[in-house]
């Protein structure tokens, strides 16, 4: 089982205990307003993809759990698209603030490169939430400003805004 370990974080495959925490997570309008997952909205929507993707994707998706009590306290994934990794986050809102999402992607970020060998990893955000840019450029990403609008079933008009870390960049600031 492939699982990683920061100071305060145990970043680990979703277990089907962590079914309740996580689609309190995922059905939190204000967490997936923005997401891929914004879409689920049930609970029985959100069975089917924890079963089929949350826990059937050991090697590319991770629970966060916070060691102090063992919560699971959001998730973080990568998708692949050719040699980069997409990578996706998301934290309970009572977990805002705390700095585990640079801890946790300090972690990811190199399991992406030496073990899933990508060439690059890519993270996205709308910029209405400009605290997830900020997450970006303390996990070493570079900005790359807009990658394009999306007008949201809503009619919210999002600017996904694109940062991105090369395995170059990477192994340079590794050995400094």
């Amino acid at each position: 089982m492939t699982q990683f370990e920061t100071a305060r974080l145990l970043m680990r495959p979703i277990q089907p205990t962590d079914q309740d925490a996580l689609q309190a997570i995922i059905l939190d309008r204000q967490v997936v307003a923005y997401l891929r997952y914004r879409t689920i909205k049930t609970p029985a929507q959100f069975k089917t993809i924890f079963d089929t993707h949350f826990l059937a994707d050991a090697n590319t998706v991770f629970g966060i759990e916070r060691k102090s009590d063992h919560q699971l306290i959001g998730f973080y994934e990568f998708h692949s698209e050719d040699t980069t990794g997409l990578l996706t986050y998301a934290l309970s809102p009572a977990a805002w603030g705390h700095g585990y999402v640079a801890e946790a992607g300090q972690a990811l970020m190199a399991y992406g490169f030496e073990t899933l060998n990508y060439q690059q990893i890519e993270a996205r955000y709308a910029s209405v939430n400009p605290r997830s840019g900020r997450v970006m450029a303390k996990m070493g990403m570079h900005d790359l400003g807009e990658l394009h609008a999306k007008t949201l079933d809503s009619g919210e008009v999002v600017h996904v805004m694109r940062y991105v870390l090369s395995k170059k960049d990477w192994l340079v600031a590794k050995s400094a």
